[in-house]
């Protein structure tokens, strides 16, 4: 990607959604070693799901993903509280008596 010039410089200039920039984002991956699939898509997701997990508002999270509707971005609250519940369960139970 080469070196950030300036704080406010975009990092992935004129970046648009679409096949040819998936590619791009591939062959990024490549170049750092990342062998998982990475599309722009699943770049939006992993945003919006650490946003949400970072308590930031939905409404928030949604207008910052250009979305009409609040309910869209809501299927990535159900992530978020999925992971919730599965850190939950991480906890062992405990037998104490009193």
């Amino acid at each position: 990607m080469g070196e950030r010039q300036d704080p406010q410089e975009r990092v992935f200039k004129g970046l648009k959604y679409g096949k040819a920039y998936n590619t791009e984002i591939i062959r990024w991956c490549n170049r750092a070693a990342i062998p998982k699939h990475i599309t722009f898509h699943s770049a939006r997701h992993t945003n919006a799901v650490l946003l949400l997990e970072n308590s930031a508002d939905i409404y928030t999270v949604s207008k910052r993903l250009g979305y009409r509707e609040l309910r869209t971005t809501q299927i990535y609250a159900k992530i978020v509280d999925s992971k919730m519940k599965e850190t939950a369960e991480i906890i062992p139970e405990l037998n104490i008596e009193l």
